[in-house]
């Protein structure tokens, strides 16, 4: 929801990610550590 207000990786996305979800980074190792579903499928 956070690139509705800012579409870029910027400092104003990283303060915002800071200001309302403080454990962002926390989150975003546990998602980067899930397998990606597209390399499972084939087309």
């Amino acid at each position: 929801m956070m690139h509705l207000i800012e579409p870029t990786h910027n400092s104003h996305f990283i303060a915002l990610m800071d200001r309302f979800m403080p454990n962002w980074q926390l989150y975003r190792g546990m998602l980067n550590r899930l397998p990606v579903a597209h390399d499972r499928w084939k087309y």
